[in-house]
């Protein structure tokens, strides 16, 4: 959608994870995935912001693609088309990372190797390949639940947080 900031219209991309009601309170709360269809419209709409001269900005909060049977049979063209928008988009792209940002999801989003011009992050985001519990299942698979624990704690820290994301350049500023 459309927004105003300090009078001038910017381009607004994001993926939400809780719908509120009126009144602010959460509703219905969703997994931070990209669909498919998403894809298509955001892309569509980058397209359009790109084309009118109108600066993105991008809420990211996105821990991976949405898996369902009907999104399977599109999704890597419908994230082609988003990347590519991005991508080869002229226009100023600030891109904000409010949540997760994890791993071709987070660079179909307007990631600073896309191409965005600035990448923020809140200090709680985390920034990374996979999320810390699955990255650890992965790599240890006969660890007990104590040791997953732990690896799980050391690999967030040394591959997810903020600050790890910050020293190799991910965001500019948190």
């Amino acid at each position: 959608g459309f927004i105003k900031l300090n009078g001038t219209t910017v381009g607004a991309v994001a993926n939400r994870s809780t719908l509120y009601d009126e009144e602010g309170n959460a509703v219905e709360e969703f997994n931070a995935e990209i669909s498919a269809r998403g894809c298509e419209k955001a892309a569509k709409f980058v397209e359009f912001c790109d084309a009118f001269n109108i600066p993105v900005l991008t809420l990211t909060n996105a821990a991976g693609f949405k898996a369902t049977k009907c999104s399977e049979k599109k999704m890597a063209a419908a994230a082609a088309a988003l990347t590519y928008a991005f991508a080869e988009a002229t226009v100023p792209k600030v891109n904000v990372v409010v949540g997760k940002a994890y791993g071709s999801a987070y660079v179909t989003m307007n990631s600073k190797g896309l191409g965005a011009d600035v990448v923020y992050a809140w200090p709680n985001a985390k920034i990374g390949m996979m999320g810390a519990k699955l990255a650890v299942k992965v790599m240890y698979p006969e660890a007990d639940a104590k040791e997953l624990r732990e690896k799980e704690a050391a690999y967030a820290e040394l591959q997810n947080s903020v600050a790890s994301a910050a020293k190799r350049g991910y965001v500019d500023s948190v």
